[in-house]
């Protein structure tokens, strides 16, 4: 969808956007071929000019400064490197609390970080991936991060899919969500809560139970186990109501 977008320029919003498809300006390069000699255009061109070749150096940086956080779907198939993440902590605040586990998805296999284990080799791990996806991560995941890892780097291009679902009137919290795409968590998983994360730490903390770690560590994993199939969902829809689709194929 990237090479199809021009939501990214200044003063460019979704009309704007939609009329250029409709004109027959459906790429960067036809856009480069009908405008690239207009002195009012120039600005324009070399923006794109420049998004053409970030995307073929597959820079998600430059996407990440210049796409608006409601527009960032539009990257997703374009960067494979992509954590899918959500984190356990022993409470809400970063200035009092911790980080007790932390998940990471890479679309084929489950990473755990685990406080007092391997927690120390996240900060370098997550520098290996282009995207982030979470649910909800820019309200708390990614500041929580940020402000209790010292020095972290996570990737700037995020997608949040709470609000990305949302703007397709898929609402509620992931478990409601889980449900309603006809997603199951293991049994002894369904209905824990982030709270009762919090006392599955504190059980393993206080009696060196190990099996409240291994359900703790679990529970995160399901967390993030469907963000990938959402996340593709989400995309689909996106792309259809962008209205593209169906501009090319009367083309």
């Amino acid at each position: 969808m990237l090479e199809h977008t021009f939501i990214h320029l200044p003063n460019f919003g979704p009309r704007r956007e939609r009329r250029l498809w409709e004109i027959g300006v459906r790429t960067w390069d036809d856009f480069l071929e009908r405008f690239g000699a207009s002195q009012f255009h120039r600005s324009y061109c070399s923006a794109i000019a420049s998004s053409k070749y970030a995307l073929k150096l597959g820079d998600p940086e430059y996407f990440a400064t210049l796409l608006p956080s409601s527009q960032t779907w539009r990257s997703f198939p374009h960067f494979k490197r992509i954590a899918y993440l959500d984190i356990e902590t022993t409470g809400l605040g970063p200035d009092t609390d911790y980080v007790t586990v932390i998940g990471v998805f890479d679309g084929h296999r489950t990473h755990s970080y685990v406080h007092g284990y391997n927690l120390g080799d996240f900060a370098s791990d997550i520098e290996n991936y282009d995207m982030v996806v979470t649910f909800n991560g820019s309200m708390f995941d990614l500041p929580f991060l940020r402000k209790a890892i010292k020095g972290v780097r996570l990737p700037n291009l995020h997608i949040d899919l709470r609000f990305l679902l949302a703007s397709l009137n898929v609402r509620g919290g992931l478990k409601r969500i889980e449900t309603q795409f006809g997603m199951e968590r293991e049994d002894d998983l369904k209905g824990l809560t982030g709270y009762d994360a919090v006392l599955l730490w504190q059980a393993y903390k206080r009696r060196n139970d190990k099996s409240a770690l291994d359900k703790l560590v679990r529970y995160n994993a399901a967390d993030i186990s469907n963000l990938k199939k959402l996340t593709e969902w989400a995309y689909a829809e996106k792309r259809k109501r962008t209205g593209f689709d169906d501009i090319n194929a009367k083309a």
